[in-house]
């Protein structure tokens, strides 16, 4: 295939992405093929022929908002120091989560998760167990070079972390309300919960000041 032919492949696979990302968004599991292939103004037959059926539509559309979230960057290699690491990891989680398309997307996930158990599935191993296992991956890492001696599970403490970096944002954004916190307090939070999970697993304060 040509390059011109490559580049119109690929700009047709990311039109189904947007169009499947903002109908999942708006109305859930439920949306068609049909109606997505109409919004992406492509041919049902070009959207199957990208995606084979809806739960593969579904799954890549998650794991795309966790790339264009900036999360999917290979932790393991990146040499900056822990804490700063982490921080940054933390933003970038905490922001995801506050978007418009996760927080919908979430939210017509546990709507329809009696009528369509697939949805839920689907969104658990593709982004929670996902990240958690990413982030596990670079925690194993921390733990293997002595900077989080205490820790003995890193699954476990993957979760614990993700779970502090919700935050009153996220946490108040389940139900609706705005929790009217600004970047400079968003911040801070994430960055004291960063530091308290590390000191937790034997992270030293040299290392926290930079030393």
């Amino acid at each position: 295939m040509s390059v011109q032919g490559t580049d119109r492949k690929e700009q047709k696979r990311q039109q189904i992405l947007n169009a499947a990302s903002e109908l999942f968004c708006q109305q859930g599991y439920g949306i068609s093929m049909d109606a997505i292939a109409q919004y992406a103004n492509v041919s049902k037959q070009t959207v199957y022929a990208h995606f084979s059926n809806k739960d593969q539509l579904f799954e890549t559309c998650i794991i795309e908002k966790c790339k264009n979230a900036g999360l999917d960057w290979d932790l393991e290699r990146d040499e900056r120091p822990p804490h700063v690491v982490l921080r940054e990891y933390g933003w970038l989680f905490q922001s995801m989560l506050l978007g418009h398309e996760a927080r919908s997307t979430f939210q017509n996930t546990v709507r329809q998760s009696d009528s369509h158990p697939e949805l839920a599935r689907i969104f658990l191993e593709q982004g929670p167990k996902r990240n958690v296992s990413q982030l596990g991956r670079y925690l194993q890492k921390l733990v293997n070079q002595g900077d989080m001696p205490f820790c003995e599970d890193v699954e476990s403490a993957a979760m614990q972390m993700l779970l502090m970096l919700h935050g009153r944002p996220v946490y108040w954004g389940f139900f609706g309300f705005d929790a009217n916190e600004d970047e400079a307090t968003r911040r801070t939070y994430i960055d004291s919960s960063i530091d308290v999970f590390l000191r937790g697993y034997g992270y030293t304060e040299a290392k926290l000041n930079g030393a």
